[in-house]
């Protein structure tokens, strides 16, 4: 049985779609992935790339910054470290004129050999003298950082403010190598 020149043609075009959609599910759609998948690698790689060089420029600047925050760090004597504070406290007390109520410090260590002065204040002033207070402590030259703050108002009128607050200072332990 012979098969007509038209039916001969159909074959072969149903052959050709046949052959070019395995194709594609088999090796074009494959590759294709994969393909995307290297090109959108390599542009994380290229970024990552860009960072770490941007960082290697930068090291003797980070390392000038390190061993400036290191030096900076409290005093490596916990009763030093805690005498310069509470000293620092009480200037910054009689520069604001507010009136210190409690002050309550305590060491924590942390698990990365460094050790923290942990420092909770309470006090008491008018407006004036609590923004002052604050402002003293984040320019002081101590490397001390203001964890939390809580501003409420002592009286109706809200001319008598209590200031609790919690700041930290840091001691860096040298590396032993």
């Amino acid at each position: 049985m012979g098969f007509k020149k038209r039916e001969k043609i159909l074959i072969a075009i149903a052959g050709i779609c046949i052959f070019l959609l395995l194709g594609d599910a088999l090796l074009i759609s494959p590759l294709a992935r994969i393909w995307k998948e290297r090109s959108s690698r390599i542009g994380e790689l290229k970024k990552q790339l860009e960072k770490g060089d941007l960082i290697a420029g930068r090291e003797e600047s980070l390392k000038n910054r390190w061993t400036d925050m290191k030096n900076r760090s409290l005093v490596n004597d916990m009763p030093e470290a805690e005498k310069e504070v509470l000293g620092a406290v009480q200037n910054w007390a009689i520069k604001s004129g507010m009136n210190v109520l409690s002050l309550k410090p305590r060491w924590v260590n942390k698990e990365d050999e460094s050790r923290l002065l942990e420092c909770r204040l309470t006090g008491s002033g008018d407006l004036g003298s609590v923004t002052r207070f604050l402002f003293e402590l984040e320019n002081d030259s101590l490397p001390l950082r203001l964890e939390d703050v809580e501003i409420t108002a002592r009286d109706a009128r809200g001319r008598d403010l209590a200031l609790s607050i919690r700041f930290t200072g840091l001691i860096l332990e040298e590396q032993k190598t």
